[in-house]
């Protein structure tokens, strides 16, 4: 990988320093020999200047080092594996400068550890090079924990939607469609919205928009989506425009963006456009008035959701932005998977958790997840009738009381599964778990509805110990290796304490 400006300064600030101490002299006796002021010198060696020529040959006279050693981005045996972490793709995964930490000091307060900081260092890398870091996760599990610090509401962007709607005079009561979003894209902010071109390009039929730059700025959309998600993209190109977003990715597509400013900037630009599309305060009436009744109705549930011209994934995201701060549901999930129809594999893609002490999984797990999920459940009902007729295309909803095995924690979970518009054979579900608790029974009526079934579930088949499980798929391996080192851990303490005693 080719290293950056920024570390080529740092590694030519380790090598001066690490040099001049090897020389034994102080910043004010290096100053004195190359004629650079110290000053200079310490914003050199912190990663902060790149001398000119003049001054590293200067430099390398005074260190008694050849030019060309001095520039080399070789570093010494010590120093190698902080060389190998800055060309490693590392720091760009870790949204160091959202946390208010400086990569060049750190990288020098590294350089000054001890050198059992290389073992470490080594093994960072090690990590990344065999696990999804390498692959935005890292970003992703940031973001995902900003959003769990803020309760998954933020107020600042409520307020923008307030904003923009009075702005534009954009009716408060659903549907808002995707032609109303087109004419104020179109005519407010000078878009030209396309819906025919990404179709003459086959290998861009996943694609489900894209954003081109010009004169004339222009979204190309693809003709297969639904209303509810051409209205999505249009409600985030109206929040690029009207939040002055300018850092983002260009494709609406399900490959990873570049930094972790785009991940957030792309969080911001779609919690505002489902917060545009679905009224905060409409929501809350309906939502109460729905989960004031005294039965489950999952038609009634999807009948909601289309009144808001919405995706289960836009209408279940609300949810989960507005339960914690308006309906009292302090702990909660949230989950999305992916699958392909015929494949028995599942892939946990986006999830939340809400001051819940399950963690019913992360991004990419190796291994296996639980099949009892509802999650999962509504996905292999999706997946039969599409088996049965090849152009099905609604919705499968679903609920069960999900029981964790380990801690007995109850959560109502309802979940929704759908087909791709873009790739007929994907299929996804979104999910959202409630725990079971005193005031989650004040405000969900139907919490004890007999038909809705409890059902023991666990985070993955290689963790679970129920042993009459029909859906595993996979041995306990993770469960019996922990239970192996408690009863050692038992057996060696008993030892111990019967020789003591």
């Amino acid at each position: 990988m080719k290293p950056t400006k920024n570390n080529i300064k740092i590694i030519f600030g380790l090598k001066l320093k690490q040099l001049r101490q090897e020389n034994s002299l102080s910043l004010s006796a290096l100053a004195k020999k190359s004629g650079l002021s110290v000053s200079y010198l310490n914003e050199i060696e912190s990663g902060k200047k790149y001398p000119k020529t003049d001054k590293i040959a200067e430099l390398a006279y005074a260190l008694n080092v050849t030019y060309d050693k001095l520039v080399s981005l070789k570093l010494t045996r010590n120093l190698a594996p902080l060389g190998e972490l800055l060309e490693s793709n590392i720091f760009e995964q870790l949204p160091l400068d959202h946390y208010g930490i400086d990569i060049n000091k750190l990288i020098v307060i590294m350089a000054n550890a001890p050198l059992q900081l290389s073992a470490l260092v080594t093994t960072l890398i090690d990590m990344a090079k065999s696990s999804e870091l390498s692959q935005n996760n890292f970003s992703r599990t940031a973001l995902r924990t900003y959003k769990e610090f803020n309760e998954n509401y933020f107020p600042d962007l409520e307020k923008a939607v307030d904003l923009f709607s009075r702005k534009y005079n954009l009716k408060s009561d659903p549907p808002i469609i995707s032609s109303e979003l087109f004419k104020i894209l179109e005519n407010k902010f000078e878009y030209k919205v396309d819906v025919k071109k990404l179709g003459e390009y086959p290998e861009l039929s996943e694609v489900r928009g894209l954003f081109v730059p010009g004169q004339k700025n222009v979204l190309l959309l693809n003709k297969k989506l639904s209303d509810p998600q051409k209205a999505f993209i249009l409600g985030k190109e109206l929040a690029y425009n009207f939040l002055k977003i300018s850092d983002r990715s260009y494709a609406y597509t399900g490959s990873k963006v570049d930094s972790f400013d785009q991940l957030l900037n792309n969080l911001n630009a779609s919690y505002f456009s489902t917060a545009l599309i679905i009224n905060k305060d409409k929501l809350i009436k309906d939502l109460k008035s729905f989960f004031g009744k005294k039965k489950w109705d999952g038609r009634e549930f999807l009948k909601l959701i289309k009144a808001y011209n919405s995706t289960p994934e836009m209408f279940i995201q609300r949810l989960a932005s507005l339960s914690s701060k308006f309906l009292d549901l302090q702990q909660f999930f949230f989950l999305r998977f992916n699958t392909a129809i015929g494949t028995n594999e599942y892939s946990l893609t986006k999830e939340l958790r809400l001051n819940t002490n399950e963690n019913p999984g992360g991004y990419q797990s190796v291994e296996h997840y639980c099949r009892r999920w509802i999650s999962i459940g509504v996905l292999k009902e999706l997946e039969e009738k599409i088996n049965k007729n090849k152009k099905y295309d609604k919705p499968v909803i679903g609920i069960q009381k999900s029981q964790f095995y380990n801690s007995g924690d109850q959560y109502l979970t309802i979940s929704i599964a759908r087909r791709s518009k873009t790739i007929g054979d994907n299929l996804s579900s979104v999910t959202i778990g409630f725990l079971v608790n005193e005031e989650f029974k004040q405000t969900i009526n139907f919490w004890n509805d007999p038909k809705i079934k409890i059902k023991e579930v666990n985070d993955t088949c290689e963790r679970c110990l129920i042993s009459d499980c029909k859906e595993r798929i996979a041995p306990p391996v993770a469960a019996e290796e922990k239970n192996k080192f408690d009863n050692t851990k038992i057996a060696l303490d008993k030892l111990i304490n019967e020789i003591q005693n």
